[in-house]
């Protein structure tokens, strides 16, 4: 956890020797403007808030601190429960106010709580009318932590300005974008100086790299979509894995195949877990906003069996396909199509190009010339790989590097597109970012959230309803995370251990449904 100390030492290094301010006319480094840029996709009214907020770094690390304390004590509180009840809580925990609304006032009839429930999504209505009925004391528990670090919220931002404060408050409905300033908070001291000297000049350049950025978005979309147009098996290759994705995830074939309603796909919106509770603990990774399989895919069905392409495949997604090489092996296809992409002419700095990035940073010593330049044998090398890796995998799932090397020397006739282990790699080496890729665990699956004509009205000091549409949200947030990890500074470690493998972990328990049909958590 970052220190005041920190931000002190920091705020020290932007302040002249004689104690006046740097001139606001200091040139901006590679890292300021790299920092300020990554935050252009948001739109612009958050974006505000953000370089605001970015003003006050000693709140953010406070917060910080808060959250820590505040997450510690929900899981503890619900830890002695099963995994499926703890998840029941988490997520009853993302509607606003909705725990409140159940507790206040004593415990309520069947009716009552039913009357409540009718204000949130379908999803959580089972779960909301079990747990109101039958665990009053434990959500009333629950309520209790919420209003004692809203107390504490409140008191931490209280000798702020108002403006200030309802900046705070209304990032906590983004709870990734505080955990990302705080994750890189020298970036965030960065940001915020340049933007307290010359706010206009610092919303000018973020506009103007909006504007760039939207057009390269748009051109990276149409080119994925003609990768899949001009590339059959690509395309097929990308709805098998898919399926094969969601049914790690749970779901069920009939799941899989429904037919999804453009309006729900351009109208959705997603509840994150709360920035106070955090995420649930057993998560690999951050996983702040559930969102439903299709996102992952960047794909869906439409009313008539036909694919949709919207978006890329999610970080969620491309990481599950390079963690695998039983993936490689299968569908080599729809991983050259990543390369291609990855390495075309229209790129940004998202975590999964950063997966697909230091997947060929890692294997470059296997990998034929070209490889990243539209090699015909690109597809087949992929392949080979795949098969290599399965073929040296032991049964905890894991490949032993030295024993893939002693296995391709002595076959290197059945990979004959592979570089012999003792070769010097063809493949260029370049700088790897920080591994974003981590090992692939089922998340849970939650029924996509429509968009409700009828706000939530606030009835306690609970967080507010989100406001914006997930799939823009996430794809900003996305975009911020990668470009940040480049753009913190360089440092040269000793070269890490060639990473090792694995396959799919399991969760300690089945997943369940939400919409009490039985079956996986949908999501």
């Amino acid at each position: 956890m970052k220190t005041p100390i920190l931000i002190f030492l920091l705020a020290l290094s932007l302040v002249g020797v004689n104690g006046q301010s740097v001139s606001s006319h200091t040139p901006w480094t590679k890292e300021d403007s790299a920092a300020i840029n990554a935050l252009a996709l948001y739109p612009d009214s958050v974006r505000r808030e953000i370089f605001t907020a970015c003003e006050y770094p000693a709140v953010i690390v406070n917060m910080a601190s808060l959250q820590k304390n505040s997450s510690g004590a929900f899981a503890d509180l619900v830890g002695g429960y099963s995994q499926s009840k703890q998840e029941d809580i988490w997520n009853m925990s993302r509607y606003p106010n909705l725990i409140s609304r159940l507790v206040d006032g004593g415990k309520k009839s069947e009716e009552d709580i039913e009357a409540i429930l009718n204000d949130y999504p379908a999803e959580i209505h089972e779960v909301g009318l079990k747990y109101g009925r039958d665990e009053y004391d434990l959500l009333k528990k629950v309520e209790d932590l919420q209003n004692q670090t809203n107390d504490q919220f409140n008191t931490l931002i209280s000798s702020y300005p108002a403006d200030v404060q309802k900046v705070f408050t209304d990032l906590l409905q983004l709870p990734e974008v505080i955990s990302l300033l705080n994750d890189h908070l020298s970036l965030s001291v960065r940001v915020g100086d340049h933007y307290k000297r010359d706010p206009e000049r610092v919303m000018h350049k973020s506009d103007s790299t909006a504007a760039v950025q939207a057009s390269i978005n748009a051109q990276q979309l149409q080119d994925w979509k003609q990768t899949l147009q001009k590339d059959s098996d690509a395309q097929n290759e990308l709805k098998q894995a898919a399926n094969e994705y969601a049914t790690d995830n749970g779901y069920t074939k009939n799941d899989v195949d429904a037919p999804v309603d453009s309006g729900e796909v351009s109208n959705s919106s997603v509840y994150p877990y709360t920035y106070w509770f955090g995420y649930p603990t057993w998560y690999p990774y951050a996983y702040w906003y559930p969102y439903p399989y299709w996102y992952d895919w960047g794909f869906y069905y439409g009313p008539h069996g036909n694919m949709v392409v919207f978006g890329f495949p999610s970080y969620y997604f491309t990481n599950w396909y390079f963690w695998g090489p039983q993936h490689w092996h299968r569908y080599p296809h729809l991983g050259s199509a990543y390369i291609q992409h990855y390495y075309g002419p229209h790129r940004l700095n998202t975590l999964s190009r950063e997966v697909v990035h230091n997947w060929v940073q890692a294997n470059r010593k296997y990998l034929p010339a070209h490889f990243v330049h539209s090699d015909a044998t690109r597809v087949a090398a992929i392949r080979e790989l795949g098969e290599l890796n399965e073929k040296v995998m032991n049964k905890n799932g894991v490949v032993n590097p030295q024993t893939r090397d002693a296995y391709l020397a002595k076959n290197i006739d059945k990979y004959s597109l592979l570089n012999s282990p003792k070769a010097t790699p063809t493949v260029p080496e370049e700088q790897q970012v920080p591994d974003v890729r981590q090992p692939y665990t089922r998340q849970p699956a939650v029924v996509p959230q429509k968009a409700q004509s009828q706000r939530v009205q606030s009835q306690s000091r609970s967080a507010p309803q989100p406001a914006y549409n997930y799939g823009s949200i996430q794809r900003a947030q996305s975009y911020h995370s990668g470009s940040w990890q480049q753009a913190q500074p360089v440092y040269h470690p000793a070269p890490a251990p060639e990473p090792a493998y694995h396959p799919a972990l399991q969760p300690a328990e089945p997943a369940r449904s939400f919409g009490g049909s039985g079956g996986a958590i949908r999501r």
